[in-house]
């Protein structure tokens, strides 16, 4: 089937290999956004669907837990053979659902690309039994052992990456996977699945099926998934709010989760950075994907010596790198939400700063012409803000859009730095600028994040890395050979030496 689709076309649950939508199956509507026309439909899951798909991947779990490691890297490179030649099918689904950039799409591609080849250089070794011998005359024989059936829950923002990542480690380390697709952009989900079936992933193995776009059937459908029996783990990405909520329910149920929630990610500079290097650094760190990002760059602690020159730079720095002078956002109620974390920053004294208009013009207008010119569409202006404190809700909140903070602080005050970026709830990726990189690394061992990059804007994976958050941004990690033994039980065989 052409992968150029219509508003008639009704993305279909996938389960044990078939892909269908029962008769009298809810179905919602896909929208493209800025303008949140249709683009087609989707078959969302019920419990019934979550119940027809936990069999479908228990009675698969038994093959395929017993397949060698070197069979499934042979199939995960064939996938990456056949995902690289569909940059155009990527592209499309990425515009029709998020109104992902091209570049944005490509980079999506490339990098799932390089975790599928990669995961073959860490699988096998990952895992490895190991022999520990005992001083009471006894040998323990330690291995990792899959799961069983895991649940994954993946979000639309990077959802070739993320729904890619939600599937992939987990399926490599033995476990059958039923994931649930984002609302938001289900066909590009439902494409991973097209994906590793076409390089050879047998039926059961994974199993997709689009969530629920109303909150109270997604709970309904999450808590038939994780209290069912065979459902043994589960991995979400997504909002520190969403996260706690399905923490809940899996603690209720005594089931093992793996989370990636958000984050309000800092970038700290030091008197010393490098100017040019910095603005760039921001720039792309806050408004990549529209600012759509758990690792964007929300907030910017900068001495005080550097925010005039700073806000030149930026000023400048903006309109070459993103020339439109709107940026998509994926919902109405996305953009609102902005809007009214940037009242409430105004009305408290912070100044909104936009490449298009003159930096002495009255925030409170400027603010109004914002509201007033992206009335009719989801997107906005990229804007940063400066004069930001920590009594206006900006600071603290999230915003998931092409917005950043700059927050003053005393020149060789770095503890105080410090000290405010530990200060806040999440802590997922950090950065830090400075021409004296021994200082930075220093500094680096003092901040409470799961990341930290040293003169690098805050935007960074590696699938050869580990990746998570700290506090409010979760726990556990993807990546590397950390995600692949997060995805087993560590079991113990001993016996006399």
């Amino acid at each position: 089937m052409s992968f150029e689709k219509d508003a008639s076309f009704c993305v279909p649950l996938w389960i044990n290999g078939t892909k269908f939508c029962p008769e009298g199956s809810p179905v919602y509507e896909v929208t493209t956004p800025p303008s949140q026309s249709t683009a087609w439909k989707a078959c969302a899951a019920t419990p019934s669907s979550i119940n027809e798909a936990v069999l479908s991947a228990s009675e698969a779990f038994t093959t395929w837990s017993k397949t060698p490691p070197a069979d499934r890297i042979a199939l995960f490179s064939k996938a990456a053979d056949i995902l690289e030649s569909k940059a155009d099918e990527v592209q499309y689904y990425f515009e029709k659902e998020i109104a992902g950039a091209e570049a944005w799409s490509s980079f999506n591609q490339a990098f799932c690309v390089g975790a599928l080849r990669s995961i073959g250089d860490v699988l096998e070794g990952a895992l490895k039994t190991e022999i520990v011998e005992g001083k009471d005359g006894m040998k323990g024989m330690i291995s990792k052992v899959p799961y069983g059936v895991v649940g994954a829950i993946a979000p639309w923002n990077a959802p070739l990456i993320l729904g890619l990542r939600a599937v992939l480690t987990p399926i490599a380390a033995g476990n059958t996977v039923i994931m649930l697709a984002a609302p938001l952009a289900p066909m590009t989900h439902h494409f991973i699945g097209l994906l590793l079936h076409a390089a050879g992933l047998p039926t059961g193995v994974l199993n997709i099926l689009p969530a629920p776009p109303a909150p109270e059937n997604a709970a309904r459908v999450v808590e038939t998934l994780v209290k069912h029996p065979a459902v043994r783990f589960l991995n979400f990405t997504g909002s520190t709010t969403v996260g706690r909520k399905i923490n809940e329910v899996a603690g209720r149920y005594g089931k093992p989760v793996t989370m990636e929630l958000g984050g309000k990610c800092v970038a700290l500079a030091l008197k010393d950075a490098d100017l040019d290097k910095l603005a760039q650094e921001l720039v792309v760190g806050a408004y990549l994907n529209s600012g759509q990002i758990c690792m964007s760059t929300e907030l910017a602690l900068i001495p005080t010596i550097l925010i005039p020159p700073l806000v030149q730079k930026l000023t400048s720095t903006i309109p070459k790198i993103f020339p439109h002078e709107t940026l998509p956002l994926i919902t109405h109620p996305s953009k609102q939400k902005i809007l009214n974390l940037l009242t409430d920053a105004v009305q408290k004294g912070a100044i909104i700063h936009a490449p298009t208009n003159s930096d002495e013009q009255d925030p409170h207008a400027l603010l109004q012409k914002i509201t007033k010119d992206t009335s009719s569409s989801s997107s906005l202006p990229p804007l940063f803000l400066t004069k930001v404190t920590k009594e206006m809700e900006i600071y603290h909140t999230e915003t998931f859009g092409p917005v950043f903070c700059i927050v003053e602080y005393e020149d060789d005050n770095i503890d105080e730095a410090v000290r405010m970026t530990n200060e806040l709830e999440v802590g997922l990726s950090v950065s830090i600028f400075s021409a004296d990189e021994n200082k930075a690394l220093k500094i680096a061992g003092e901040i409470e994040s799961g990341a930290v990059h040293i003169n690098h804007m805050t935007v960074y994976d590696n699938p050869a890395f580990p990746h998570g958050g700290v506090k409010a941004s979760g726990y556990g990690r993807f990546g590397g050979k950390w995600g692949i033994e997060e995805f087993t039980y560590i079991k113990t065989v001993t016996v006399p030496l």
